[in-house]
Parts: structure tokens; sequence; C-alpha cells
């Protein structure tokens, strides 16, 4: 996380998220790479926790249906609130402007993580395996939080390891890392509609702490995926150690293998999109470039489709939105428009 005066957790980049998501910078990532020009980013505090393992598990080109899985399980969406370490009073995560502690987020069947940019919106899929990605974002301000497994309702001091996206300042430098304690709760109500809400905190060493509730969007979880759904080409950006990438990637339909190439660098990539439970819209995705000296990314992610109402309009193109890391010191967020 940052230092006190500047902590940040990210949060909804999506277009399906409310309209939230600036295609100008459809994605984001932290870290640095020995295959970039520049490096503006450090691995932080703590470059590899048992959170990380979260990302690197969840990858898999084989599917599996009918999973019943955590009490986690989700896609959520709602607001945060940091609080400084050394200090007893609440601020915004991001350029150290201040703010009250915001409202939760909704869900409904016509929106995900609905909200304007300048407010501190936290959005995050809990696979059924418990296996979670968790973003932050207020501005320009974007973290990923990948925590240990998630397979209960109750969860008391799970790891994590937080990634700074698009040069954010984590673990006191730019794109950096840091590590600390997840704690929260699952809980469910029934008034007309189940609503499932997720609360908790996230804890550093310092004792910073983002405190957030979500809430379930069910209409967008109960899709099912399928490699039909998400095969296509699609575009994206993000950055890695001050160096921008902008690669085509290619899907496709019957083997979930990734092809693409990049139109800002010379450079390829490859990996593969997995099903692990077709019952939900739940997708792992492993990404791999010669940008990036060949590290290999894994993370989940989920789809939205063109058509999609959100308050701000209808989304005009279908997005597959992905969180990937290294498991070490570098975070991506991708958001795949066709």
């Amino acid at each position: 996380m940052k230092n006190p005066a500047l902590i940040v957790l990210a949060a909804c980049v999506l277009s399906a998220c409310g309209g939230n998501d600036d295609n100008s910078s459809s994605s984001s990532s932290s870290g640095s790479s020995s295959g970039s020009s520049s490096s503006s980013s450090s691995s932080g505090s703590s470059s590899s926790s048992s959170g990380s393992s979260s990302s690197s598990s969840s990858s898999s080109s084989g599917s599996s249906s009918g999973v019943s899985g955590s009490a986690a399980q989700g896609l959520y969406c709602g607001s945060f609130t940091a609080i400084a370490g050394s200090s007893s009073s609440s601020s915004s995560s991001g350029s150290s402007s201040s703010s009250s502690s915001s409202s939760s987020g909704s869900s409904s069947t016509s929106s995900f993580c609905s909200g304007s940019g300048s407010s501190p919106i936290f959005f995050g899929l809990v696979q059924a395996d418990g296996t979670a990605v968790f973003f932050t974002k207020l501005d320009t301000d974007f973290i990923l939080y990948a925590p240990g497994s998630l397979t209960s309702a109750s969860f008391q001091a799970v790891p994590f390891t937080a990634y700074g996206l698009n040069g954010t300042d984590v673990g006191g430098s730019a794109g950096g890392t840091d590590s600390g304690t997840l704690t929260g709760t699952v809980t469910t109500s029934t008034v007309l509609v189940t609503t499932t809400t997720l609360a908790g905190s996230f804890t550093d060493a310092a004792n910073n702490v983002i405190k957030f509730t979500a809430t379930d969007s069910a209409s967008n979880w109960t899709e099912a995926s399928s490699l039909a759904t998400v095969a296509g080409t699609y575009t994206a950006s993000f950055s890695v150690g001050g160096t921008s990438y902008t690669p085509s990637l290619t899907i496709n339909a019957t083997t979930g293998d990734i092809t693409g190439s990049d139109t800002t660098a010379t450079c390829t990539y490859g990996g593969s999109v997995g099903l692990p439970d077709t019952t939900h819209n739940d997708y792992s995705v492993t990404l791999t470039s010669s940008c990036l000296s060949g590290q290999t990314f894994t993370g989940l992610g989920s789809f939205f489709p063109a058509g999609l109402s959100n308050p701000n309009g209808v989304l005009s193109k279908a997005e597959l939105k992905v969180g990937l890391t290294n498991g070490s010191n570098t975070g991506i967020y991708l958001n795949l428009t066709q």
C-alpha cells in the first residue's frame, strides 16, 4: 500500500461498471519489466507473498461445471475508505485529497459497478474455489489486490499482495508492491430479492487500512461462461515500468488459446483462456509476451457483452476484463474490447 499520506485501492474501470471504464486508458499495470526501456517501479516491500498465489493458481484451459464453491463467490462492486496508520481520521485513497467514508455500492439487473470517476470504487471477483482478485480506483490511483483463498463466509488475516497499476504508488514506489492481511465477512439477506454483501478491510504492515463494502451483482455473475462467448479479437492498452503497450489479442473459440501482437512495440503475445466454472461469468487467463521478457501472467476475468445497459448508457463493445499478476512484482489490468 501507499505510505500514510497516499493510501489507495483500485476500483471500477469497467465500462460495464457504469461506464467508468475510460477507453482512452483501457488497461493499466504495475511493476517493472526487464524487457522495457524504462523502469519506474520497484517490487516494493514485499514482492512475493502467499496472496499472489491466488492469481497463479487460477489459470486452466479445462472447464468445470456444477461447482458449488466458496460462500464468498461472486462479482462484487462497492466503495472503500482509506485510513492512514498514523492517523485515526479517514482520507480518500489517491493523491492525498480528503473524503468522507462512502456508502456501499449496489447491484442491479442492468448495471455492474456504477459510480463516477471521482468516487472511491471497489470491485472484484471471487471464484467458486475461493481464488480472488480485487481492485480499488480513485481518479488515476489504481491498485490490484491478490489475496489468498477465500473459501468461507468469514475470513481472518488472509495474506494478500497489492500491486500498483499504471504507476500508482504502492509500498513507497511507483508501480510497486506491498503485502498485508485481509479480514472480512460475507452476509446474505433476502428482502424481495437475495443480496450478498462482502465487507472487510485490507491492512498493511504500517497499519494503513482500506475498508470496503461491496454487493454481489448476481445478474452478471450467473451468466454462463464458454469459449464461444469470449472468442474473437480484442484490443487493450497497459503500461509496465513506464512503457506503454497496445496489444491486439485473439482468443480461439475451440481451444481458448491466445495469440497476438503489439501495435506500439515489436513483440508477440501468447496464452490461454480457461473455464473454471461454466455456470458463472468466470474465466481464468494466462498471458505471456516477448514485450515482458517472456514472463507469465495469470489471473481472473469476467465478460460483459455489447448492449449491456448501465447508468451512463449502453455498452457499445463487448469487454473481457482481466486482472493479472506475475506472482512477484508486477500486476496488469486488461480491459479487452472487441
